[in-house]
């Protein structure tokens, strides 16, 4: 497939004293440069894939193709690029969500040609073994002599199935959609797992492993010219046109619970959980983004915050052991939560006192505005400090929002939110009788 240079784009991104690089080839791969003085050089290549294009059938096949894709190419077997990257005192990882899958290297400056070369290697040539994935089995009886790579990951699914805070959420995220795939966990389910095919993996790689759904970060110290000619290179795609793709759920945006319940699950737990959870815009809505992210620092991020400082500092005895909130973004629109772990017998409580401090944010006053804009500031800015860091923003604003050109918006965004948009925006999506709730209480509690 061809990789010629078709477009060149000169972005001013904040903090970073040389605007970013981006480079469109013919075949649709996109190409991010950022400058940053360090020791250390950062490549990483966010795939546009992950929950978000299973079905209930693949359910889990994007995280088990990120364990997967360290397992060999025809170039190098399995092993091979994680000794290497060792030897040379690189740091390795992957993860899978449910906008995109990444992989990185984080390496001594020297070493980044072989570093660059291994990483395309095993982006565009991933062989997936039989013998590393390992055979079908029933997950519910013996396990196979043979632990392979298929058993390893459904002995994680395993593991979230015995943690406390993974159930509550499993059952919120999927009573707050009708039919989006963000319902189902990334990481899938055992008998999935347990029984997909090597063909059907294959051909999930090779529908979404396609360069226009791939972008390529490299942030450090380099010559651009040559570092572009060396991804040309290493980057050779397959023509995968010949394979019948994968098919996906529909995806429509959800940005609103349409049914709003309570969710009660049971659990061998002395004390009670609970999650409390809104469907918001999406992540390109920058404005409401940034303004959701600041409601959550004042709701619930920390010891001065409102539900650590009513709700446990204040009170003599106080029933909560953890109470906090969080935002999460998201290509098809965001996730605002509560989360709380309290004495289960007072859950109806718990419950009503929530409820009452999401009322109360119809008043937020300027102190608590401008404590938390300087937080926003501070965490932006240390977005910018690290090249991996700086990775990973550019791999966000590339792949959730898709316009990295946002990224130099948010701080006169930021500046120019006031108290009564935020009281506004907590109006839009914070009614509590607009959410969803999920609790896990103790076996025997009414």
């Amino acid at each position: 497939m061809n990789n010629n240079v078709v477009n060149i784009e000169h972005i001013e991104y904040p903090y970073l004293e040389k605007p970013l690089s981006i480079y469109t080839l013919e075949n649709g791969h996109k190409i991010v440069f950022a400058y940053k003085k360090s020791p250390m050089i950062n490549v990483s290549s966010w795939v546009k894939t992950g929950s978000i294009n299973e079905n209930k059938e693949n359910n889990g096949i994007s995280h088990f193709v990120e364990h997967l894709l360290f397992k060999g190419t025809t170039k190098y077997p399995a092993g091979v690029f994680d000794r290497k990257m060792e030897e040379l005192g690189g740091i390795i990882n992957a993860a899978t969500w449910k906008d995109y899958t990444f992989y990185y290297i984080n390496i001594p400056s020297e070493h980044y040609k072989i570093a660059l070369e291994m990483h395309a290697d095993m982006m565009v040539d991933a062989l997936f073994p039989a013998n590393e994935i390992g055979p079908e089995f029933d997950p519910n009886g013996e396990a196979p002599e043979e632990k392979r790579e298929r058993y390893v990951v459904i002995e994680e699914i395993r593991m979230g199935e015995d943690n406390n805070w993974r159930k509550v959420y499993k059952n919120l995220n999927s009573s707050m959609y009708e039919s989006h795939p963000y319902k189902r966990e990334v990481i899938g389910t055992k008998e999935i797992i347990a029984n997909i095919p090597q063909s059907e993996i294959t051909r999930y790689y090779k529908t979404f492993y396609t360069p226009e759904n791939i972008t390529t970060i490299v942030v450090g110290e380099f010559e651009q010219e040559a570092m572009l000619k060396l991804v040309q290179e290493n980057f050779k795609f397959k023509d995968n046109n010949d394979i019948k793709k994968c098919e996906k759920d529909n995806a429509e945006p959800e940005y609103e619970i349409k049914n709003p319940t309570t969710v009660v699950d049971y659990s061998e737990v002395n004390t009670g959980y609970l999650m409390m959870g809104a469907l918001c815009d999406s992540a390109k809505n920058l404005k409401e983004t940034i303004a959701l992210d600041l409601i959550s620092t004042i709701l619930g991020d920390g010891k001065s915050s409102r539900l650590y400082v009513d709700l446990i500092e204040k009170p003599q005895n106080p029933h909560y052991y953890q109470l906090e909130s969080c935002h999460y973004q998201f290509k098809d629109g965001d996730n605002f939560l509560i989360e709380a772990n309290f004495d289960a017998d007072k859950k109806d409580i718990v419950i009503d006192e929530i409820k009452a401090q999401l009322e109360k944010l119809s008043t937020i006053t300027e102190t608590e505005l401008n404590k938390a804009k300087k937080r926003a500031k501070v965490n932006f800015a240390q977005e910018s400090e690290m090249v991996s860091d700086i990775a990973d923003a550019i791999g966000y604003w590339m792949t959730v929002v898709e316009d990295i050109a946002m990224a130099n918006e948010y701080l006169t965004v930021l500046n120019e939110i006031d108290c009564k948009y935020l009281q506004d925006i907590a109006k839009k999506y914070l009614n509590p009788e607009k959410l969803s709730i999920s609790l896990l209480l103790p076996k025997g509690e009414n």
